[in-house]
């Protein structure tokens, strides 16, 4: 799965549970990338757990220590990051475990 789209889907998926965050559109100048999740977009803890459950089930990874929001993950696209990160990994494991 390519970063692209990686965030593409996680901007529908913040998009869709924070309301404070513009539906994305072909036409759409908005910088999703440098919006902290919080406070920017939430103050609710809330909102963060349900998207964080959300993106788990998307992307089929899980949020360790760290959820979005957190230090280290403030940001839209910190979080595309870590997406992205743990699914190379994942790729890479299954790849090494299938030429064994």
């Amino acid at each position: 799965m390519d970063k692209k789209r990686i965030r593409d889907e996680v901007i529908e998926i913040l998009a869709a549970k924070l309301h404070n965050l513009p539906q994305p559109s072909d036409d759409d100048d908005f910088e999703y990338d440098d919006q902290a999740l919080v406070p920017d977009i939430t103050k609710d803890p809330l909102d963060i757990a349900e998207v964080s459950m959300d993106l788990e089930d998307a992307f089929g990874i899980n949020f360790e220590e760290i959820l979005p929001g957190d230090a280290g993950m403030e940001t839209i696209a910190k979080v595309v990051g870590y997406i992205d990160v743990r699914i190379a990994k994942r790729e890479a494991k299954a790849k090494a475990d299938a030429e064994e």
